[in-house]
Parts: structure tokens; sequence; C-alpha cells
């Protein structure tokens, strides 16, 4: 995964430039020039949203892409509602991390809510996992709301969460889908990407 390949030796200058190179390109494509940057400085593609601070990590898969979601109705601006979706191959987990800046900012139980409807409208027999799941803890923040089904899709069981917390005037929240047999794995992932997308974010004190 990418967390250990963060780890390995020394990049060298051809790794960076082609790690750099695929988030130009990612930028791109989104037209998310002055809404991301690039912050690529090892083998791993590495982007920053600039109004929240949320950094996310691209495994060079062919679905990765930033999302930079149209103006909406109620008027928020197009760089307060962004978000970057990869997928890790070696763990076959989809992931989706989002920032948005809601005026006014709901609780997080609302938004966490919002996306159980979400995941119940796509996936009608979700069935409410009652495992135990990993819980990303950063600082003084209080632990993330996180809700998790199973679903069935064409390749067998998985596991969907969702994880929301709510830092200053931003609303940050990670969608995964994983095997399973491995949700333990998935949840875990899903904590560490929300760890790293708030890298760079203030947290404040626990709510």
């Amino acid at each position: 995964s990418w967390a250990q390949e963060a780890e390995e030796s020394s990049p060298t200058a051809q790794e960076i430039s082609k790690a750099r190179a695929l988030v130009d390109r990612l930028i791109r494509e989104a037209d998310a020039v002055g809404i991301f940057v690039n912050k690529t400085d090892g083998r791993v593609a590495t982007v920053q949203h600039i109004a929240s601070g949320m950094r996310c990590l691209f495994t060079r898969a062919e679905d990765d892409r930033i999302l930079v979601f149209p103006l909406q109705n109620d008027g928020m601006p197009r760089a307060d509602d962004v978000g970057c979706l990869w997928h890790d191959d070696q763990l076959n987990i989809d992931m989706t991390s989002y920032a948005t800046r809601y005026r006014p900012l709901p609780g997080e139980e609302v938004v966490l809510r919002n996306a159980v409807v979400a995941i119940r409208n796509r996936w009608p027999d979700a069935i409410a996992y009652d495992g135990t799941l990993a819980s990303a803890t950063i600082g003084n923040m209080s632990p993330p709301q996180v809700a998790a089904f199973k679903i069935t899709l064409p390749g067998g069981p998985m596991l969907t969460l969702a994880m929301v917390t709510h830092q200053g005037e931003w609303s940050f929240k990670v969608r995964a889908t994983g095997p399973f047999e491995d949700a333990t794995v998935v949840s875990v992932y899903a904590s560490v990407a929300l760890a790293y997308a708030l890298t760079d974010v203030e947290i404040g004190p626990a709510k």
C-alpha cells in the first residue's frame, strides 16, 4: 500500500518526477489549478487542497482522480466542495476523501447520517456492521463519527464505511469500500487516510 511505499528507500529523481507529473495531470484534468497544489516530494504522488489543508495520496491506479464539485444551487463555491478518489490495488480498497465548507456547518452526526442515506440508496440490501472498527485519533481531536455496512457486490461481500470529523469551518469525510473478510484492514486504512488528510489541518479541542 502507499503507507508501506512511503517508508521504503530514498526515491530517485525519476520516481519523484513521475509522481509529480501524475499530480500535475490530475489537477489539470479536474480543472483544479488554484484549488489543489502539488505537494509531491517523494515517490508517492501527493496533493493538497489549498483552502482546507486536506492532503491526499494517490496510488497511480487508472481511476485515481481529484474531484471538484460544480457550483451548488446554494451558491457553494467549487473550491469549498472537493475530494480525492483512489484505488489500492494491493488491498482492493476504493477510497474517497472529501473536504466541504458548509455554511452553516451542520453537526458531524448530520453529515454522517446523510452519508448513510447515500449508502442505503445505492445498496438497499446493506446490513449494518456491528464488528470492531479502527478509529483515527490525532492529538486532542475527538474520535470521528463512523458508520459501516456489509454490502454484496459481484466480486463478493464487501465492507463499506463512512468516517466524518469537523475541524474549524470544514467537514472532512472518508468513504472506504473493501473486502468484508478484511473489515478491520479496511477500517484501519480509512483511519490512516483520514489522519493523513488532516496532517496540515489545525486540530481543535475535542468536542
